[in-house]
């Protein structure tokens, strides 16, 4: 019998999983899916997910296309699977192609294609969508905007800072404004991150 084991977070269950479901479950005669907890996802940078983890489980279940579902817990869980559960293909949506080759030396690795113009991210953006300016003086803005790009529905809309010869910004300089006039009205939100005794007159 040959076994195949895939791994997701399967957030918000959409026939672009069904779809790499089904391609996983061609390559084998017996398909073994790992669901991701929040917190291995939240490990991952992964902070917007919308369910919990049994309906996101339950979701999988109800396709019929799973023999068996596990949940993936932590990193290098995957080798600990594959070496216990003796698999012969780890199977994963191409949007990772490269990122698994260091599974070859314990299965075969195959990249899925994936359904084009359907993803849970955008099922997400769909439902909430925030813009947020970043006022800012200080180099620990460096870690806000770069945390920015993994919350779903929150795109960044404009910097405003008084200093535009910070390192780190350059490759933001689209985004810089000198008017906080212009951060206004491009945000719904608005982060600061100046010193303490100015931050009153900018909210203000």
């Amino acid at each position: 019998m040959k076994k195949v084991i895939t791994y997701g977070t399967f957030d918000l269950l959409h026939q672009g999983h069904i779809n790499l479901l089904k391609r996983a479950k061609e390559l084998g005669d017996y398909l073994i899916v790992g669901v991701t907890t929040r917190n291995f996802d939240i490990e991952r940078g992964k902070i917007s997910v919308k369910q919990s983890l049994m309906e996101r489980i339950t979701a999988v279940q109800n396709t019929g296309l799973a023999d068996e579902i596990i949940i993936e817990e932590y990193s290098g869980q995957k080798i600990d699977d594959i070496k216990k559960m003796n698999i012969d293909i780890f199977a994963i949506g191409s949007d990772w192609k490269g990122k698994f080759d260091y599974l070859k030396e314990f299965c075969q690795v195959v990249y899925l294609e994936r359904t084009k113009g359907i993803s849970s991210t955008q099922l997400r953006e769909n439902n909430s969508h925030l813009t947020i300016g970043v006022m800012t003086e200080s180099n620990v803005t460096q870690k806000v905007l770069e945390e920015i790009n993994y919350v779903d529905g929150l795109k960044l809309s404009a910097i405003y800072t008084k200093n535009c010869s910070k390192q780190y910004l350059h490759k933001y300089k689209d985004y810089l404004v000198d008017d906080i006039e212009l951060i206004k009205n491009k945000s719904n939100l608005i982060y600061i991150d100046i010193a303490p005794q100015d931050k009153y007159n900018f909210i203000k």
